[in-house]
């Protein structure tokens, strides 16, 4: 009966949950997880007895330079066992020195890292346009001051209305219409109007769209994301990396004539495993490359222990791949349990392992900040200092530029139109225009200012 009650030497290694050992006082292993439930199945069908040896480097398994072979995949080559567990990723290296089963199952490689947060940001009041709109205000604020002075300037120098009054232009008018201040003396010739009436539409404009974006920021807030590729993880430079050590991708990555690789595997340190690391990753906070399921297994068991997601999956995976078990070259062994690997997937029980072990990862699955249970933003004093610094220095400057003015708490904020100083034929002109208006009932009280609000 198919193998005839054979005894075979299974390498294995740990890789939570597939496959856990502990090793007894008496320097035997004893093994347990799904590719030993799987095995436990093969054995009642195939008639064979196993035991389970680790590699004595500890590694799964590499090409080396001088062309010898690393952990279980070098066990396998050097047919010191009959089979591998793995899973192992399938990969073009590795099938020149062994052979795969057929496909347990599909996965992909990726970024793993803890959750971005809500950080607290003193600048936060500026986001709601970005760089370009701001440095945008700042140039044309910078050319509407220039083109100010040589107003001044000019009508100084020919002698023109309000020449040394200070009421051709002030560059406070500008920092007054953007803040929404009131002005106390206007301008007094229609070029001057121009310029401030135009501030003032667009102040008033930028002002309604910077205020409708804060708020919707403030509504719901947008946890910034600085890592989603391999590549933001590299130009970022402000997370550590880590990947596992002796695996497939360790040999990717120390093979690879890619730049990107290359960086990687200079400026990354090595580490056993996510499983070992998950806490340590957690605290310290720096990044691991490695397989999605275990990604998704470590985020499932946190979020059922601690009911919050402290992990985050980068969008953009590594690599695909797919996962099998390896056996020596031209091995006896491997038709019997190919029989066997693809009824188990074709039924539905290894995606039904492993979806029954990431159950949980789900919640967590969505962008930062829109996990279940998370409301709007909470603002705290630390929210506000920094809107709080602006506000306090605008008014230094604001009353810098209004020395004396004791009523100045006392003003609304509007914009008033005082009526000018005119010459003796421009009054009788105007006392005629206010005759012909107190006749038809249309105004009183005509020397008052003309007022509007803004």
């Amino acid at each position: 009966m198919a193998l005839n009650g054979r005894h075979l030497k299974v390498a294995g290694e740990v890789w939570v949950p597939w496959v856990m050992i502990q090793e007894l006082d008496d320097g035997t292993v004893q093994a347990s997880g799904i590719l030993l439930e799987f095995m436990d199945i093969f054995a009642s069908k195939l008639n064979f007895t196993y035991s389970v040896v680790r590699p004595p480097d500890k590694e799964w398994g590499r090409i080396l330079p001088n062309g010898s072979t690393s952990g279980m995949i070098g066990m396998c080559q050097r047919e010191e066992v009959d089979m591998a567990l793995g899973p192992f990723s399938v990969t073009y290296a590795r099938s020149q020195v062994v052979d795969y089963s057929d496909v347990l199952y599909v996965d992909n490689f990726g970024i793993i890292m803890p959750r971005p947060r809500l950080e607290k940001d003193l600048a936060g009041f500026a986001k709601p346009f970005p760089f370009e709109v701001w440095m945008g205000l700042l140039v044309l604020l910078v050319l509407t001051t220039v083109v100010g002075a040589l107003m001044n300037w000019l009508s100084h120098r020919w002698g023109l209305p309000g020449a040394g009054s200070g009421r051709v232009f002030k560059a406070s008018w500008l920092i007054r219409a953007l803040l929404v201040e009131p002005i106390e003396l206007q301008p007094t010739v229609l070029r001057s109007r121009v310029v401030l009436g135009s501030w003032l539409v667009g102040a008033l404009i930028l002002g309604t769209a910077y205020q409708g974006v804060l708020t919707s920021m403030l509504a719901v807030p947008i946890v910034n994301v600085p890592v989603n590729s391999l590549q933001d993880l590299v130009d970022y430079g402000r997370i550590p990396y880590a990947y596992e050590y002796g695996t497939a991708l360790h040999q990717l990555l120390g093979d690879s004539k890619s730049e990107l690789h290359k960086a990687v595997f200079e400026n990354a340190f090595l580490v056993t495993s996510l499983f070992e690391e998950r806490e340590r990753m957690k605290k310290e906070r720096f990044a691991i490359l490695c397989d999605f399921f275990s990604m998704k297994k470590v985020m499932s068991d946190d979020y059922s222990n601690t009911g919050q997601c402290h992990y985050y999956i980068a969008r953009e995976p590594i690599y695909y791949c797919s996962m099998a078990f390896v056996f020596p070259k031209k091995s006896p062994l491997r038709p019997y349990i190919n029989h066997w690997v693809a009824r188990m997937r074709e039924s539905g029980l290894v995606s039904g392992y492993t979806d029954s072990l990431t159950s949980n990862a789900t919640t967590c699955l969505v962008p930062p900040g829109k996990e279940d249970g998370v409301t709007t933003l909470m603002l705290s004093l630390a929210d506000l200092v920094g809107i709080y610094l602006i506000l306090a220095g605008g008014s230094v400057e604001m009353a810098n530029l209004n020395p004396g003015d004791n009523d100045f708490l006392q003003k609304v904020s509007c914009f008033s139109i005082r009526e000018p100083t005119l010459s003796s034929s421009s009054m009788n002109m105007l006392s005629s225009t206010r005759r012909k208006f107190l006749k038809l009932g249309e105004f009183s009280n005509f020397n008052s200012s003309i007022s509007f609000s803004y």
